[in-house]
């Protein structure tokens, strides 16, 4: 049943005006005497103190234990990225998660991945090495590494594999 408050109603007291909204802990929270068949609903919001948690009632017939409650905020404030400096957030089981094992550079644009690498996709182009716009060399989806050619052809450097546009190959040594 609602309540008519009278115009120009006044409150003066410090106290909440609904007490059942905040309970010091969870036992406060899950006090039968405190929430009732009569004085609860589906849906009332309850912030527990201690913990910084925010719960629904989701079930008035058993606000006594955990199942009668759905916590909708864990308190925690998700301002602090998950991991050390460099390294790039994820998803680890539902929760953020970093590792030294994938990390980027902001200030050189450097990504390194420490351990196996693995790329999937369709396209010719699956794995692309560019500098700038320029192709370099790529994997095509047959696993097939393919180097670009050169019009001009780059300084010779030990181990290195060099294609020009003629065709020729170059191995430095």
């Amino acid at each position: 049943m609602a309540v008519q408050v009278p115009s120009g109603f006044l409150v003066t007291s410090t106290d909440p005006i609904d007490g059942r909204m905040i309970a010091a802990n969870a036992s406060a929270r899950k006090n039968a005497q405190r929430y009732t068949n009569y004085n609860s609903f589906v849906g009332l919001l309850v912030y527990q103190q201690d913990t910084n948690e925010l719960y629904s009632l989701v079930d008035k017939s058993n606000t006594g234990n955990d199942a009668g409650w759905q916590l909708l905020s864990d308190g925690s404030t998700g301002s602090s990225a998950a991991g050390a400096n460099t390294q790039i957030q994820f998803n680890d089981n539902g929760g953020f998660g970093g590792s030294a094992r994938l990390t980027l550079d902001s200030s050189t644009g450097a990504t390194t991945v420490s351990g196996s690498l693995t790329i999937e996709g369709t396209n010719d182009g699956l794995f692309l090495i560019k500098k700038g716009t320029e192709e370099v060399a790529k994997v095509n989806s047959d696993g097939v590494f393919i180097l670009t050619p050169k019009s001009s052809l780059p300084t010779a450097v030990e181990g290195g594999l060099v294609i020009d546009n003629n065709g020729d190959f170059y191995v430095g040594v």
